[in-house]
């Protein structure tokens, strides 16, 4: 029987300390679903048809054997057609090695940890730029702003991929631009109090400060080197693009900086796909007070019209075809440019833009061609 639709599967963290976010991507997924059936739906060229799209997306809590299962149960018992990646670096990886059994392109739009393309996996294609790069931009335009700076100091979580790649890449491209005085910390999985590793940076304040571990951990990072009023140039965080950051710090938010996956005024003309002012009034529908938009939608909406270019590219809903057009397709959409590394899959033509609160509102400071303030 010629199926009716095309079929998209997902896990999202709906509940658990991942709710955010996952929530965020969901949306984002039935923002382009929305956008793709008012126009018709996708051709697939082998089958001489335009076939809606719809969704089945499931809770996986944060929780990685959840995560496992339920991706298992939409390859075997759903047969979707299109397998979409859930949100944080950890998960993707557990999804990551189920669509790999199974030969099933995972189209990772959640997770940026470089571990999932060290593992050898041949199926995952990649939307993010990956961690190990997150901090890149923030050190150049440290470097920009000041060019004597000197030393860097990294807090990093100790546990997890994400937070070790961001904070190896940090140290590797601080080396890369000439900065020798890095200094790279490793504070455990239960740090509440970061006071013990802020007060000895008193008596010799590094320029720039870089943090990055859960959610939770950036925020409280951030409060306690407000209230220790710690002398930097640069303060950068991963957390620091979110809404969520502003709405938790208020006015001690400004002078924060930190590397965006997506910001809005990043390409005004994409090759394919919606501009950005159309993207923008499709997620109006799915804002909420629970449902901010910020990166984590856009990537995920982001990843669908890979798939969609991906297919048309293809003329299939074939997962070896669409794995070798995904390989070779150099295009940019409202997101961004999109350009694997064919053979791990893993991201290489994505830039981030570095954002920094200025006066109450998000501004991007670099790179260049996309700033908007200059990094303050």
């Amino acid at each position: 029987m010629t199926a009716s639709h095309i079929t998209f599967g997902m896990t999202a963290s709906l509940t658990g300390r991942y709710r955010g976010p996952g929530r965020q991507a969901r949306a984002g997924v039935l923002a382009w679903i929305d956008d793709t059936n008012r126009a018709g739906g996708i051709r697939v060229r082998d089958r001489l048809a335009r076939l809606p799209v719809r969704l089945i997306c499931y809770d996986d809590s944060g929780q990685g054997d959840r995560c496992h299962a339920l991706t298992e149960r939409l390859i075997v018992d759903d047969q979707v057609d299109i397998l979409l990646g859930p949100y944080a670096s950890g998960l993707p990886r557990r999804a990551a090695a189920v669509a790999e059994h199974h030969q099933r392109v995972l189209w990772n739009h959640g997770g940026s940890t470089d571990a999932v393309y060290r593992e050898g996996y041949t199926w995952v294609v990649g939307v993010l730029t990956s961690a190990s790069r997150y901090f890149q931009g923030v050190i150049d335009a440290a470097v920009d702003a000041y060019p004597a700076l000197q030393r860097v100091a990294i807090l990093h979580r100790a546990t997890g991929a994400f937070p070790r790649d961001v904070a190896e890449g940090a140290a590797r491209h601080c080396r890369e631009r000439g900065i020798e005085r890095v200094q790279s910390t490793a504070y455990p999985p239960d740090t509440d109090d970061f006071t013990p590793l802020l007060t000895p940076l008193q008596a010799d304040p590094p320029d720039v400060l870089l943090g990055v571990g859960r959610i939770e951990d950036d925020l409280r990072l951030a409060a306690q080197l407000v209230a220790i009023g710690l002398p930097l140039k640069v303060a950068g965080l991963i957390v620091t693009p979110l809404q969520h950051f502003h709405a938790a710090l208020g006015e001690a938010a400004n002078g924060f900086t930190g590397p965006s996956q997506w910001e809005p005024g990043v390409v005004t003309r994409p090759g394919y796909g919606p501009s950005t002012a159309e993207v923008l009034r499709s997620f109006q529908r799915y804002a909420s007070e629970d449902v901010h938009i910020d990166y984590p939608m856009a990537q995920a909406y982001a990843g669908c019209l890979v798939v969609q270019r991906c297919i048309d590219a293809a003329g299939s809903l074939d997962q070896a075809a669409l794995r070798r057009v995904a390989g070779e397709l150099d295009f940019t959409t409202f997101y961004g440019r999109y350009c694997i590394d064919p053979p791990t899959g893993q991201q290489l033509g994505h830039i981030m833009p570095v954002v920094q609160w200025q006066q109450g509102t998000k501004v991007m400071v670099w790179p260049p061609e996309m700033r908007q303030q200059r990094l303050t």
